[in-house]
């Protein structure tokens, strides 16, 4: 993370299971404007339009992270970031037949 300054993103609450914390990086909220974590909660389709719009707007590379098994719900998002050719990443990790 630390050489890309820009990398910004989170989890749909599953930051812990899908390791998408930036270590040295404090989360983003109203005392700490400079963190680069963001806490997306439990909103995969949300997260997958804010992560679209950063990526759009330019200067930061974002990234947000859930189960493959929970990309169903944002595949909206993630068919338009495809369209409009935004630089998203979507993260998705573990898929299993005990999830979700």
């Amino acid at each position: 993370a630390a050489s890309v300054p820009n990398l910004v993103g989170g989890s749909a609450d599953l930051t812990p299971s899908n390791n998408t914390y930036l270590d040295g990086s404090p989360e983003f909220q109203a005392s700490s404007p400079e963190g680069r974590n963001l806490r997306f909660g439990v909103r995969e389709h949300a997260m997958g339009a804010a992560v679209n719009g950063m990526a759009l707007h330019g200067g930061l590379r974002p990234y947000g992270g859930t189960f493959l098994v929970f990309s169903d719900y944002m595949r909206p998002a993630i068919r338009l970031a495809a369209l409009m050719g935004a630089p998203s990443i979507f993260v998705f990790t573990h898929d299993s037949i005990f999830l979700g």
